[in-house]
């Protein structure tokens, strides 16, 4: 079953990706057909396989953990259930995604998120297959769907979702809100609360305006401020992977876990 919030990312996946090519992104890229093969096999397996077995295992297990909970916060408004959901869920992602980096075998799965060379919509959801399994907000957003959240699961992850691709995208539109004197008051709160592409380019970035070992939230920034992994960069990055990448086949990208230890 297709849910709104599959058809929301998936519009503006589509929408930005024809932004991207209209601007030229992909011409002259700097890019092998690995990571286009990385991209693609990555947000399929996590949309077809990965994110549905991830609800149906979850459910099997909470009925029976707590089989008379079934639907129990279903009385709540819709809006309780996204805060419900997406202030835990991204919690647990920021400390996920910063032990990916800090922690040498979980930054041997994590790394495909990196290896590409250039930022573009194809980033947002490339990754090892074994990432995702271990994710533990998706497990614990899957758990608030037995709870009755359901409505609020497809709203949370779709807000989610659109901030992770407009935040990989090579569109930088979030340039105009450091253009004008006047937005600097707004902006300055703002960067403090959610991710935006300034601040994320910088973790994917590898040069002097980069911060790899920081930036690490995907949605609520704060997490990154209350934490001390905040930078705010002055420019965007002009280079983008890991340090002496490999240059690993696609396979090995996406589905090795022979270096997992």
């Amino acid at each position: 079953m297709v849910h709104q919030d599959t058809i929301v990312v998936t519009s503006v996946l589509v929408s930005f990706g024809i932004m991207e090519a209209l601007t030229g992104v992909y011409i002259n890229s700097k890019r092998r057909k690995d990571d286009w093969i990385i991209d693609i096999v990555s947000v399929a397996q996590l949309a077809i396989l990965i994110k549905p077995s991830i609800i149906l295992l979850t459910s099997i297990l909470m009925s029976w953990l707590f089989p008379n909970s079934y639907s129990a916060l279903s009385h709540l408004p819709v809006w309780v259930g996204v805060l419900i959901i997406i202030i835990p869920d991204e919690f647990l992602h920021y400390w996920y995604h910063r032990k990916g980096h800090e922690w040498k075998w979980l930054w041997s799965i994590h790394k495909t998120h990196h290896t590409s060379p250039e930022m573009n919509i194809g980033v947002s959801y490339r990754e090892n297959w074994l990432w995702f399994v271990l994710m533990p907000n998706l497990w614990y957003a899957a758990a608030m769907v037995y709870f009755g959240l359901g409505k609020a699961y497809i709203i949370s992850t779709m807000i989610i979702g659109v901030i992770d691709v407009i935040t990989h995208t090579n569109i930088k539109w979030d340039k105009f809100l450091y253009k004008y004197k006047i937005l600097k008051p707004f902006t300055w709160v703002l960067e403090r609360i959610i991710t935006l592409p300034n601040t994320h380019h910088a973790h994917h970035g590898i040069d002097e305006h980069s911060a790899p070992m920081g930036n690490y939230a995907t949605t609520l920034f704060i997490y990154d401020v209350i934490f001390g992994t905040s930078h705010f960069p002055s420019r965007y990055p002009t280079i983008y992977g890991i340090e002496n990448d490999p240059k690993d086949s696609w396979y090995k990208q996406l589905w090795s876990v022979n270096h997992f230890k």
